[in-house]
């Protein structure tokens, strides 16, 4: 596979991020809630990965005090088990290391039936803290994870 950028997205990256969106979840987001992400909220932080000037996966993590939270993070299905999502998880947990105010941990929730997201989590420091019942719109319940980083 050829090299992995790992960048803070660009303006130009939001269409093709919107698109993962709608190929990788449940309920997506559509391109206003990402260019909102990306423009508007002062706490979001998007990271788009890159192959050969293709958008093949992004992070966007929000970081409050002392704390940062997983909000979304997908890589495209053709892409996928190649170290592409861990090293998005990677450049958060650097971005986090390098606040002014140290940062703890990192949270997430995520769907009790994306076994393969979970397993990637646990591979990356995340350990099981407790279920959200009926934390989704559709009713599926989610496991709340938590990774310390100090």
């Amino acid at each position: 596979m050829k090299p992995i950028e790992i960048h803070k997205s660009k303006e130009s990256e939001l269409q093709a991020i919107a698109m993962l969106e709608a190929a990788c979840f449940h309920d997506p987001w559509p391109l206003e809630q990402v260019v909102y992400e990306w423009k508007e909220n002062p706490t979001a932080n998007l990271y788009s990965a890159v192959i050969d000037d293709e958008v093949v996966g992004y992070i966007d993590f929000f970081i409050t005090f002392d704390s940062a939270s997983i909000a979304r993070i997908c890589v495209a299905n053709e892409y996928r088990r190649n170290g592409i999502a861990k090293a998005l998880i990677d450049k958060m947990v650097e971005v986090c290391k390098k606040q002014e105010e140290p940062i703890d941990n990192i949270t997430l929730e995520v769907r009790e039936s994306n076994e393969a997201a979970i397993k990637l989590y646990e591979k990356n420091g995340f350990e099981y803290i407790t279920r959200k019942k009926m934390y989704y719109s559709d009713g599926e319940d989610a496991i709340y994870m938590v990774r310390c980083i100090i």
